[in-house]
């Protein structure tokens, strides 16, 4: 009888301790750390330029914040989403990118907005013998005829090679073996694009680099 007296106590206190450990469990839940991160509203579609109506602060456990989020809203707005962000996901750097910047891996991306990008076609002479590298400004000239008399036009000046065949950087473009190319990718305006395909066609091009300390832009008359 005594024995049974005693097995009942030890199970009492063990249930008591367990009970307690619980308890003071359930309430070390709430000291946890949180941090404030942003994380998506709702489910935000690729390519879509994030608003302020697609983003909201959350506060997470500390432990589950990923190393690239984002906490800071201005960091955030204005920027396009390289995936599809689903709701409740964190905002990651990684996921972000700006319209227009030079550093992407991606044609479309660096475009800025309003711009366009055209690609034509070059040589060893046209091209300035083969010396033309992404991020350079050129102007464009086309040799023309018209009433059977020769013509020379600039139609195009001051704007940025965004590429040389595929080559979308400096880096790209000194891994290839074959320092000569066949094509450049401009970026100008739509009005632009006109002028450089209605050249192309019933002409010649030519790209004439300039000084990255040049903005000038000159105007030149047609020379016939």
């Amino acid at each position: 009888m005594k024995k049974v007296k005693i097995l009942a106590l030890i199970t009492a206190m063990l249930t008591a301790l367990l009970l307690f450990i619980f308890l003071n469990s359930l309430s070390n839940r709430g000291q946890i750390d949180r941090t404030g991160i942003l994380v998506a509203a709702k489910n935000i579609p690729t390519d879509t330029p994030i608003t302020q109506s697609m983003i909201t602060l959350s506060k997470l456990p500390t432990e589950a914040i990923l190393e690239d989020s984002i906490s800071d809203t201005s960091l955030v707005l204005g920027k396009i989403a390289k995936s599809e962000i689903v709701a409740g996901e964190q905002i990651l750097k990684s996921k972000l990118i700006t319209a227009g910047n030079t550093d992407s891996s991606t044609l479309s991306y660096i475009i800025k907005p309003g711009m366009r990008a055209i690609t034509i076609a070059v040589d060893g002479v046209s091209g300035v013998g083969y010396m033309i590298n992404p991020g350079n400004h050129v102007d464009i000239i086309a040799q023309y005829t018209i009433d059977s008399t020769a013509a020379t036009k600039l139609i195009v000046e001051n704007v940025t090679v965004l590429g040389v065949d595929s080559n979308l950087t400096n880096k790209d473009k000194l891994a290839c073996k074959d320092t000569a190319y066949s094509t450049i990718t401009l970026q100008v305006t739509p009005e632009q694009v006109m002028e450089l395909n209605f050249y192309e066609y019933t002409g010649h091009l030519n790209a004439v680099l300039r000084s990255p300390l040049d903005e000038k832009i000159t105007n030149l008359p047609v020379k016939q």
